[in-house]
């Protein structure tokens, strides 16, 4: 297991060169002049523009400016934005922000999600489960800017019953919304996974055998359905757990939270490659990290995979 988990970390540094390397590009590409444009309409003396441009290596090559960012982010010297604000001070603050937002969506998801997806699983053709498959496929008809804007308005500015926008009512007021706006829009998928999951396990054939050698339903429950039910159930909480911060992008970003999301989202519209190569480095350090989580938790439920 320990060597298998070395060769996928080994294997994500090539990779991680591609990913930042592709975005650093795709930021480069965009056309204008980012300095000029953080200026809006007010003159920028010649002598000042070329200053900034010569502290952020604007004038070099774009091999060069991937490599300097790159440099910076391995030796911990951020650096300050365009605008002059610290970029280490805006990941403390920013940080907190979209770890609270997911870690409450994910409440709401799983928690749910895996209740009426077992539920469901064990007493299917019912009414519960026929309403869950019908909720469940309405919902993943939904856009989610949709359910987004139609959340805010409804609950937000007509029933007023949650802040619309804003971290000002603290934790977790002002995280409830947009949390359980994703956390129902991820509840469809993991719910009728784990239904299925459920229902394909209880066939089984060693679920077969292990009621025929006389073992109680509970026993049977928790030691051969639900632990192999849960194997691909695993893979898709590791997938969107680690997919979290690009959905944090546009949720952030229409909810006003100063989170990781919203500060990807401007230094994108301001063509600051150094900030998003860092975001991206750092989205990417935490997919190997949940990946690597689901493998050992895969050894768990499947202690099969440990020898592989």
């Amino acid at each position: 297991m320990i060597r298998y988990i070395l060769r996928r970390v080994v294997a994500a540094i090539p990779i991680g060169v591609i990913v930042t390397l592709g975005v650093y590009a795709l930021v480069f590409a965009m056309p204008g002049d980012p300095l000029r444009e953080l200026a809006g309409d007010k003159p920028i003396p010649a002598a000042v523009l070329a200053a900034k441009r010569a502290q952020f290596h604007l004038d070099d090559p774009f091999i060069v400016q991937y490599l300097l960012s790159m440099k910076d982010i391995l030796t911990g010297n951020f650096g300050t934005t365009f605008a002059g604000a610290d970029i280490a001070d805006q990941l403390r603050l920013r940080i907190p922000v979209t770890l609270k937002l997911t870690l409450l969506a994910n409440v709401f998801q799983w928690t749910f999600g895996l209740l009426f997806g077992i539920y469901a699983g064990f007493k299917r053709n019912g009414w519960i489960d026929r309403s869950l498959l019908l909720a469940t496929l309405v919902l993943l008809a939904v856009p989610g800017l949709v359910a987004f804007f139609a959340a805010q308005f409804v609950f937000g500015v007509q029933l007023k019953w949650f802040p619309v926008s804003g971290v000002l009512d603290g934790f977790p007021t002002s995280y409830l919304l947009p949390s359980l706006v994703i956390g129902l829009l991820g509840f469809a998928g993991l719910a009728r996974l784990m239904r299925t999951s459920i229902v394909e396990t209880v066939n089984a054939d060693f679920v077969k055998t292990a009621r025929a050698k006389g073992l109680g339903e509970q026993r049977v429950l928790w030691r051969h359905i639900l632990p192999n039910a849960m194997l691909p159930v695993v893979t898709f909480l590791g997938l969107d757990l680690a997919g979290m911060f690009g959905g944090a992008i546009i949720t952030e970003s229409i909810f006003n939270l100063p989170g990781l999301g919203q500060f990807m989202f401007q230094a994108i519209k301001l063509k600051e490659g150094g900030v998003v190569v860092l975001l991206s480095t750092l989205a990417f350090l935490s997919f190997i990290l949940i990946n690597l989580l689901v493998d050992l938790l895969y050894g768990i439920l499947d202690p099969r995979v440990r020898h592989v």
